[in-house]
């Protein structure tokens, strides 16, 4: 269990990360917001005080995308229509244009691209850091890069963005 001080420091500190990364997951700001909850509910009840900050972050990102798909596996079971898919939501992730429409892209993609796409060039992580936070090897996470990438350009040629 987290100490109140330690769970506020986590929180000022990652929210807008796990918001982004949730949001890129569901492009929903609402579904984002609840993920986002859950995850600090995981973290709350997790011994964190002896994690050094790169291993907390990385535990936090992994944790996030577990969250995003379990709600994923569980959506089916749901019907809901939100307001903001009719409206566009004010509050959601602040993007450029440009970022929003290369994400919308990226969703498309098959869930192994999306999440090594979006940490490599929204999170800055490198190829070898995102092996060890999804639990898979370097040369893996290189190659779906690579491919990743070669999709993305399609796509966005396709969509004459490029």
């Amino acid at each position: 269990m987290q100490d109140v001080c330690n769970i506020k420091r986590i929180v000022e500190t990652y929210s807008d990360m796990i918001l982004r990364i949730a949001y890129q997951h569901t492009a929903n700001m609402h579904d984002a917001e609840d993920i986002a909850q859950e995850v600090f509910l995981s973290i709350i009840k997790k011994d964190m005080k002896n994690f050094s900050s790169e291993r907390e972050k990385a535990y936090i990102i992994r944790t996030t995308i577990n969250k995003c798909n379990s709600f994923h596996r569980n959506k089916g079971n749901l019907n809901v229509v939100y307001l903001d898919e009719i409206y566009k939501n004010p509050e959601e992730p602040k993007f450029t244009i440009e970022e929003r429409n290369i994400l919308n892209e990226i969703r498309t993609l098959d869930k192994k691209y999306r999440d090594v796409l979006y940490l490599h060039y929204y999170e800055g992580y490198k190829a070898f850091e995102i092996a060890k936070i999804l639990g898979s090897t370097t040369g893996t996470i290189t190659s779906r890069l690579k491919r990743g990438r070669e999709m993305l350009k399609l796509k966005l040629k396709e969509e004459n963005y490029g």
